[in-house]
């Protein structure tokens, strides 16, 4: 049996508290009495009632059939090893909200610390193993194996918790519990050694009621642990998840060790595994492929195209890869990341540097960001370029992250773009949000705001507030840079950028009014278009991670597919609420594309650009619109402390 260590915060120190109608689980309590429970019909359908309710989504009749035939199982067999007194969260759901633990218990080691096991249940008896990492079911499904898929979860759980002083074990087992030793034994014979040697997969047989109790808890991964002190359940249900590196502190790894400092789990693990597969099936096949990945702010979608570009470039150096992104910012990261590898510069593009030439040769390309390729004056643009030319093409895209007009390509025009160049089409979406803290209620809370009905902020799964004034935003970004965290305030693009090479300009000037009725005046400079080392102000590309952007104000260009720990966003004059609607100021922008804009198609490309900079903060927002009657609006949304 393996464990891995990750962290719990201590006695005292987690934040929160726990509310049945927002807790990531449909239900938690002693393993003993889910054991009663699971016996009386109305348990199911009050899970059933809490899930929907919570996530606002429908559960099936298949997944409602599941739990009846699965839990009493998994129940009866913990009771009979003696482990009732461990406490069990059923459907679990990870932060970020895309996927969820079909079961997790707590339990308490010999050494007095909490140790957590995540069981994957499943009915199957009849499936076909394709490789180590997937299988077919009769109606054709390929889903992930489930031992890679309970290995991504117990490295996500470890990756995850907050740091603090008390050790936790992470275990994890996959149970069949229809299924014969026989019929379980291919889903064994893959996994028996290395990485995953010690994630069992269990089936009937092996927990049948004949087996010794002392047997089964050692089979279940629990023979050492007793029951969980009640600070370790508080500290559990009330922990704050935070991710243990961002992307761009994991952006060289990702592309050069083999062992990936970020998890992928769920529907992101389920993407890497399936277009890696059908990028083998297309060489082999000397077919061509196209492949579009959809999802919004922090799903992965960068994540999972490095990981892509990191594999092919270790693993098959013959297909050329390239990976091309508008975003100049993340490809003169990518660029820095691999800047000791000989020729690897010219592996990572903007658009504009993409000529024939340069796809030469190249059998796979990245695009990363694809809403963000200029749309075509010719009818032949980027994308139908690198598809007609490159047989295995690879996209990213959110079209709610579409910020310019003369840009846009849709999911539907990528898959024509397929069909006519002969190419097989797939897609993948990756519902998930990994960034803002995991906070679904916050992504969710955002798109009401700019998409829907406003609704009031009052989860606190997500620090998010309200500053009074611009002065004391900046005193905020300030406080947390001196802490040595990643702060930045970006705004929309409201005031004139000189592009000034040798000085910062005071541009983002903000009339404001005191407690005591008093003018004043902020005033701070954009960020620069060159390093300016006399003012400690880092190139545009780097304003996001390099030491001194915190005193810079970023917009759209700088920030977008970017993440910072505390993040400001200032709602300037070309965005105003009035008579309870969004209403565009296109005249306020000094965004050269923006301009002449009319107003009708303004307002979806503001709404998107602010969409983005609302969802680049990963612990805490301050929000601060330059409009009087906006910011009163905003105020009655988000209550003050």
């Amino acid at each position: 049996m393996t464990a891995t260590s990750g962290q719990l915060p201590a006695t005292g120190s987690w934040g929160g508290t726990t509310d049945a109608a927002t807790d990531p689980w449909v239900w938690a309590g002693r393993v003993a009495d889910l054991a009663d429970l699971v016996q009386q019909p109305s348990f199911v359908e009050s899970c059933v009632r809490r899930h929907e309710a919570r996530d606002r989504r429908t559960v099936g009749k298949s997944e409602q059939r599941s739990w009846e035939r699965s839990w009493p199982y998994l129940a009866d067999a913990l009771v009979r090893a003696g482990l009732g007194h461990l406490h069990i969260y059923l459907e679990y759901t990870t932060p970020g909200g895309a996927n969820r633990f079909d079961a997790l218990l707590l339990g308490r080691t010999e050494e007095g610390l909490p140790a957590l096991v995540v069981v994957e249940l499943k009915q199957w008896t009849r499936f076909t193993v394709l490789s180590g990492t997937q299988v077919q079911l009769p109606d054709g499904g390929e889903p992930t194996h489930p031992v890679v898929q309970v290995a991504g979860y117990t490295a996500f759980l470890h990756q995850w918790f907050t740091e603090g002083d008390i050790g936790v074990e992470v275990r994890g087992l996959v149970y069949l519990h229809n299924a014969t030793a026989e019929q379980a034994q291919p889903l064994r014979q893959h996994h028996g050694t290395g990485s995953w040697s010690g994630i069992p997969v269990l089936c009937h047989d092996d927990l049948a009621p004949d087996v010794d109790g002392r047997k089964l808890a050692q089979r279940l991964l629990a023979a050492d642990l007793t029951e969980p002190t009640g600070g370790h359940v508080r500290a559990f249900q009330t922990m704050r998840w935070t991710p243990s590196r961002s992307l761009l502190e994991s952006v060289g790894d990702l592309l050069l060790s083999p062992r990936s400092p970020i998890t992928l789990i769920g529907d992101q693990q389920d993407a890497l595994l399936d277009i890696q597969r059908l990028v083998t099936a297309a060489k082999t096949r000397r077919t061509r492929l196209v492949v579009a990945v959809t999802g919004g702010p922090g799903s992965g979608k960068t994540i999972i195209a490095s990981r892509l570009m990191g594999h092919y470039l270790r693993n098959d150096a013959a297909l050329q890869p390239r990976y091309v992104s508008p975003s100049g910012t993340l490809v003169a990261q990518l660029r820095e990341a691999t800047s000791a590898i000989r020729g690897a510069r010219d592996l990572f593009m903007l658009p504009g540097d993409v000529p024939a030439a340069a796809l030469k040769g190249s059998r796979i390309t990245i695009l990363d960001e694809a809403q963000r390729l200029r749309r075509p004056t010719d009818g032949r643009g980027l994308v139908q370029q690198i598809v007609d030319r490159v047989p295995i093409v690879i996209m990213f895209l959110d079209e709610r992250q579409i910020i310019s007009p003369n840009e846009g390509i849709t999911l539907k025009e990528i898959e024509e773009l397929a069909a006519t160049s002969g190419a097989d089409f797939r897609r993948h979406s990756l519902s998930g949000c990994f960034r803002t803290n995991s906070s679904a209620a916050y992504m969710g809370w955002v798109t009401n705001l700019l998409y829907g009905t406003p609704a009031h902020w009052d989860s606190a799964d997500y620090d998010l507030q309200l500053s009074a004034d611009p002065e004391e935003l900046q005193a905020w970004i300030d406080h947390h840079t001196d802490q040595g965290q990643r702060a930045r305030t970006a705004a929309g693009f409201c005031w004139p950028w000189a592009r000034d090479t040798s000085r910062l300009l005071l541009e983002v000037v903000i009339p404001w009014t005191d407690a005591n009725s008093t003018e004043q005046l902020w005033k701070a400079p954009w960020n620069a278009f060159q390093e300016i080392p006399s003012a400690a102000a880092p190139h545009r590309n780097f304003w996001a991670t390099a030491p001194g952007g915190h005193r810079q104000v970023g917009c759209i260009y700088t920030a977008q597919g970017l993440e910072y720990s505390y993040s400001g966003v200032i709602i300037g004059p070309d965005l105003v609420r009035r008579d309870g609607a969004w209403q565009p100021r296109p005249h306020h922008s000094h965004d050269r594309v923006m301009r002449n804009v009319h107003p009708d198609d303004y307002l979806p490309l503001t709404l998107n650009i602010y969409h983005v900079l609302l969802t680049r903060g990963i612990h805490a927002t301050r929000l601060y619109s330059t409009d009087p009657e906006t910011h009163a609006f905003l105020s009655t949304l988000i209550t003050q402390p």
